[in-house]
């Protein structure tokens, strides 16, 4: 039986199918024992199938993230009104 998505649409197979992916409105989990964080995370493919996983991030990762969100969170209190919407 092939795997599919939540929304009962066939799971596509190749990584290129993938249209984006977007963090679910849930908190986070962090396990201290295995040093991992647990972000809900929903898979959209191009063929419109959905697939709710998570993203698991290592500390390091982690880090990577917090320094990527954090600037572009700057950048967006930084831009001028002009250019808000583009």
């Amino acid at each position: 039986m092939a795997p599919s998505t939540n929304n009962g649409a066939p799971a596509p197979t190749s990584t290129s199918d993938v249209g984006h992916v977007e963090p679910r409105r849930h908190d986070l989990t962090y396990d201290h024992r295995a040093a991992q964080a647990a972000l809900p995370v929903t898979v959209r493919y191009r063929n419109g199938a959905l697939a709710d996983t998570l993203l698991v991030p290592d500390p390091d990762q982690m880090m990577v993230l917090l320094f990527q969100l954090e600037r572009a969170v700057e950048k967006r209190r930084t831009l001028p009104a002009a250019e808000e919407g583009r």
